[in-house]
């Protein structure tokens, strides 16, 4: 009995193709960890989002509750952010901007993406009418 050229292979994989696998592999693992890095900075953006925006709703709430003649410019300090705002007496309203100056993320330079930055400012106005 004579043995044919396909009797004698063996049971397995060959070099290549565990080459090929792993190769495969490891580019599922970077593109597992590019998404981990991206969640973060999306997640980190979110938090800074919330607390300036408590900061914000914080004066915002304090000086609504004040009495309208009473109103004037000033700043506080809440958490982490600088708040300032100014009060602009219009006809029969005042208009009331405030400013939010704490971490936050700005423009990537370029890059397209937002960078965390430690002072960013953002702005918000808002009229309180004459009761």
């Amino acid at each position: 009995m004579t043995n044919s050229p396909t009797s004698d292979r063996r049971g397995g994989f060959t070099m290549v193709e565990v080459i090929v696998a792993l190769i495969i592999l490891t580019v599922g693992v970077l593109g597992l960890a590019s998404t981990t890095i991206y969640v973060v900075r999306q997640t980190t953006m979110a938090e800074l989002a919330t607390e300036r925006s408590a900061a914000l709703q914080t004066v915002v709430e304090r000086l609504r509750a004040s009495d309208y003649d009473a109103l004037a410019s000033g700043s506080d300090s809440v958490g982490r952010f600088d708040v300032e705002w100014r009060v602009a007496t219009g006809n029969r309203s005042k208009l009331v901007t405030v400013v939010t100056v704490g971490p936050g993320m700005a423009s990537g330079g370029g890059t397209g993406m937002p960078t965390p930055s430690g002072s960013v400012a953002d702005t918000f106005a808002y009229r309180i009418m004459q009761p």
